[in-house]
């Protein structure tokens, strides 16, 4: 039993290692983020209806029917009407889905376009060069079907575009279903943090990306760079790093939020996260040359771009730290227990506990703290299963495994359907 005490404590302490290192890293960007005064270091001009630019705002949808909210919420900009279009991108297979934008299109055919393929070719990116090809309004706004966004949103996501530099603007967050379950608070716990501490940071930093939803983005860069990556699973990380890596400057709103929704099925949870870990990775493997070469990017920027991959990477080691550390209890030989042991206990929970403070940091911003226990909870369930499929998902994109693109369920899909069966469309959208 001593024997196998004393090899389990060595493990412990040749996994350990790896783990305070990359609590280091988020102690760093979390001290980081708490003494930063974040500012886009610039004020706004007003402009009048005359002056503003005109938008294409973009709705990319696959077998959705909560799309009818977002289309609702968008033919009621503050935004003068002849200067933005709403451009739907319709890939959807369902019955409902498609009959539901049917009716809006045809209630509003001077402000709503329709966009159908007979493929998928590319998913969403795909569908979004689709009615790329059809885009005469200088900037694109895009909202993934389950978002709702403000009536000013329009007028101050386009305002950092006044200086000519900017090629990137994306909105803050917040979520329609955060306390639905466990599953949906974890996962908004998880967004909330990135959106509300490491975003503010690559923004002062100078590479804060674009999010796929709830942001904008230049037409004529876009253009100029190509359009969407149709390869990639994660295209607005793809698009950001290409643009950066040109000289364009990226602008993050914290304080202009959008609400939308987060998975609440711990499989859908899995599926996306599984999807985004394995598209960004892929992102840094294709796009390492632009990254790591040349001084297109600092130091600083090259670390705040990749910073995610080391949580990946690190994640066997955490596994392997809480398996020998909770083995230790049951196999430790019998002895009173010293003060000296307690304290090496409070200093490994204190040297492994950076990401606590990440998340702590977000969920005060987020103004939830007070669900900061329960989240802590989750963590050791969630956590560690989400972490090995994190990690799998990394992996594969390094050993250059397929994964197809997986559209994850909405819960307002499922309220509409509902509703669907007891009203007519006529009724509930008029």
């Amino acid at each position: 039993m001593v024997e196998a005490y004393i090899i389990n404590l060595l493990l412990f302490q040749i996994f350990i290692i790896p783990v305070i290192f990359l609590s280091a890293l988020y102690y760093l960007v979390s001290f980081s983020t708490i003494f930063t005064r974040f500012s886009n270091n610039y004020k706004f001009n007003k402009l009048s209806d005359k002056d503003l630019p005109t938008i294409s705002v973009q709705l990319p949808v696959y077998n959705d029917p909560v799309i009818v909210r977002c289309i609702k919420k968008c033919l009621n900009f503050n935004y003068p009407k002849n200067k933005y279009k709403i451009m739907v991108a319709d890939d959807s297979t369902d019955k409902i889905t498609k009959e539901l934008i049917d009716n809006y299109v045809k209630k509003y055919p001077n402000r709503i376009k329709l966009f159908r393929r007979n493929n998928r070719n590319g998913f969403k990116p795909g569908a979004l060069n689709n009615v790329l090809k059809h885009v005469n309004q200088e900037f694109i706004v895009i909202f993934d079907s389950d978002f709702v966004p403000q009536k000013n949103f329009l007028r101050e996501i386009i305002k950092p575009f006044e200086r000519k530099e900017v090629a990137i603007v994306q909105s803050n967050v917040k979520w329609l279903n955060y306390g639905y379950n466990f599953v949906s608070k974890f996962a908004s716990t998880l967004l909330l943090t990135y959106h509300n501490c490491f975003m503010p940071l690559a923004d002062k930093i100078g590479v804060a990306f674009l999010g796929g939803t709830g942001g904008a983005i230049r037409s004529s860069v876009l253009r100029k760079i190509g359009g969407w990556n149709e390869k990639s699973l994660t295209e607005d990380s793809d698009i950001s790093i290409k643009i950066l890596y040109k000289g364009y400057k990226s602008v993050f709103l914290k304080n202009l939020k959008i609400k939308g929704e987060v998975p609440f099925t711990l499989s859908s949870l899995v599926k996306q996260q599984t999807r985004w870990i394995y598209g960004n990775t892929n992102v840094i493997i294709n796009n390492w040359k632009k990254i790591f070469l040349g001084n297109n990017f600092s130091l600083l920027q090259k670390g705040m771009i990749t910073f995610p991959l080391a949580t990946y990477f690190i994640t066997p080691f955490i596994i392997a730290t809480f398996i020998t550390g909770n083995l230790g209890w049951f196999i430790v030989p019998a002895s009173p227990i010293l003060l000296s042991d307690v304290l090496q206990l409070l200093t490994n929970i204190a040297l492994t506990s950076g990401f606590f403070l990440f998340g702590a940091i977000g969920l005060y911003r987020a103004k939830k703290i007070a669900d900061f226990p329960s989240i802590l909870i989750s963590l050791l369930f969630l956590g560690l299963y989400l972490a090995i499929t994190n990690f799998n998902a990394a992996t594969n994109a390094i050993l250059g495994k397929k994964l197809i693109w997986i559209r994850t369920p909405k819960m307002g899909s499922n309220s509409i359907l509902i509703l669907l069966k007891k009203f007519s469309y006529k009724k509930l959208f008029k």
